[in-house]
């Protein structure tokens, strides 16, 4: 065979298994999880309270073909039914201009996720209404308590991946392929953070959407249940 067709078919076999390699790890790094969301409707969530008070009529998250998503006009955070400790959660999410949201781990289904459990920063970084923040309240942090790193986010109307994974007191999130952050919350000392977060130490609780007045859709919602009880089953 001449020289040039054999390097060619050598190069030719190295991309396949190249390509098959990367399949097979994206596969396996998909094992386990299990959807959170029917595409269609609300089966499997429901709307949390705030104080006392019912958010508003429950209308403010709907579904239709595939996105869940938070509307404009209505109130309500809304959480999976099933309580988790520790968890690997993963989803897309597309934000509207100025779109503010978050997710809430470990929470209550009563209360403000954000100090009752720990809210997951979800938001318009880039729009001028958000540039006087603190480094804690901007996207993908866990708000008010540890800063997410920065420059990781799509622009508006691009579809952006995230996983937020709790281990015990270990909590790692991941926008778009990097680590924006990766905490300790047994770590965390500051008495002025621990006085108003006590959701920090919550060992488990609801995950969810929190609603903040502005479209933000989701799609994708996958869930692997880490904890003890899980993997013994």
């Amino acid at each position: 065979m001449h020289f040039k067709h054999l390097l060619a078919l050598c190069m030719a076999i190295i991309a396949v298994a190249w390509i098959s390699s990367d399949a097979a790890e994206e596969v396996g790094d998909e094992a386990g999880f299990v959807s959170v969301f029917n595409g269609h409707d609300l089966t499997g969530w429901s709307y949390g309270r705030w104080g006392d008070v019912a958010n508003k009529v429950n209308k403010g998250y709907a579904a239709k073909d595939g996105i869940l998503y938070c509307t404009a006009n209505d109130g309500g955070d809304l959480f999976l039914d099933k309580e988790y400790s520790d968890f690997d959660f993963r989803f897309e999410f597309k934000l509207t201009k100025a779109a503010n949201n978050g997710v809430g781990i470990r929470a209550p289904a009563k209360g403000d996720s954000a100090y009752t459990g720990m809210e997951i920063q979800v938001l318009d970084d880039d729009d001028p209404a958000y540039k006087d923040l603190r480094a804690v309240q901007y996207c993908g942090s866990i708000y008010d308590v540890v800063a997410a790193k920065r420059g990781h986010l799509k622009p508006v109307g691009a579809w952006n991946s995230e996983e937020i994974r709790a281990v015990g007191p270990h909590v790692t999130i991941r926008l778009n392929g990097a680590t924006i952050v990766d905490a300790d919350l047994d770590q965390i000392q500051d008495p002025h953070i621990l006085r108003f977060h006590g959701g920090l130490h919550r060992k488990s609780g609801r995950i969810g959407f929190l609603w903040h007045w502005s479209r933000v859709d989701f799609r994708n919602l996958r869930i692997k249940d880490l904890s003890e009880k899980s993997e013994k089953h």
